[in-house]
């Protein structure tokens, strides 16, 4: 449980499984201030625009993949040290050497227990707030 501050910290999640994405919300919606969207450049317009404190994305999504977001975060100034932790499916060795590449700063492979997933997000946060 994060501590008491006078707004609740944001996390926009960006999954093309509903199922995945609506748990996660349900889960996570003790502690941020939750957002949902379904694809990378969705995503990307959105935490462009009114950045969240933490991102969770998805690898494979229509229109643009996660790895692409996260390039184009990075790129940006405005999201450049935005805490992105992704979710997903893709486990193979070159996958997450490739996913650190493109600046997920965190990784957890599919499946994933969501308990772990908030422990993640959460630290990530005040990690965030300590810098």
């Amino acid at each position: 449980m994060l501590p008491e501050t006078e707004h609740r910290p944001r996390l926009l999640i960006a999954d093309d499984d509903p199922t995945l994405a609506e748990t996660m919300r349900e889960v996570l919606e003790e502690d941020f201030a939750v957002e949902v969207t379904s694809d990378g450049s969705e995503a990307l317009a959105r935490a462009q625009q009114d950045r969240p404190d933490v991102l969770v994305i998805d690898a494979q999504m229509p229109r643009m993949d996660g790895l692409r977001a996260c390039r184009a975060l990075r790129r940006d100034p405005r999201t450049a040290d935005l805490p992105i932790i992704m979710v997903t499916g893709c486990t193979g060795p070159e996958f997450v050497r490739e996913a650190f590449a493109a600046g997920v700063t965190d990784y957890l492979p599919k499946p994933f227990s969501i308990s772990q997933l908030r422990a993640r997000a959460t630290t990530w946060l005040l990690r965030q707030r300590a810098s």
